[in-house]
């Protein structure tokens, strides 16, 4: 189980580039900010205990962090709505967030995952599906129906102004 020099400096790198979307993701499971911080040390933690992962680091890193998220959820036992995802995101307006965020707030949390994944973190339906141990249609119709969920409640707004 030796942690390699190299491996240890590729998981710092993927730390440093990835951080926010880590934090964004560990969000959106948790709703709370200190419990994805801790999701992220946990799985951390996790990763530079084990030896490299066969496959691709990010997506396994990101597993981790799902899985450290849940944990964590399950413990505290929370069932309240994310917080935001934008949280030290500088450039982003308050109203911007605020309809992101109310936007997001809607979506199932297997929707809401999806969403997050693909767009703030940019993965593949098959990395998400990888991820989530789904299929790639299951993870494309999450992600679809979240999408069709956030513009009906915007056109809903449009009509209702």
């Amino acid at each position: 189980m030796g942690r390699s020099g190299q491996f240890v400096e590729e998981v710092r790198r993927l730390y440093e580039t990835q951080k926010q979307a880590l934090f964004s993701y560990a969000l959106s499971i948790t709703g709370e900010r200190r419990a994805a911080e801790d999701a992220i040390h946990v799985a951390f933690c996790n990763v530079l205990q084990r030896s490299k992962p066969s496959g691709e680091l990010r997506p396994y890193l990101f597993k981790c962090v799902r899985n450290a998220a849940i944990d964590i959820r399950r413990l505290e036992q929370r069932d309240d709505p994310p917080a935001s995802l934008f949280n030290g995101k500088h450039g982003v307006d308050p109203v911007t967030r605020l309809q992101a965020d109310e936007a997001l707030s809607i979506l199932t949390p297997d929707e809401r995952e999806c969403v997050v994944l693909k767009l703030y973190s940019g993965f593949t339906f098959n990395e998400i599906a990888a991820i989530r141990h789904v299929s790639i249609n299951t993870a494309a119709s999450w992600y679809r129906r979240g999408i069709e969920r956030m513009r009906a409640m915007h056109k809903e707004e449009i009509t209702n102004d």
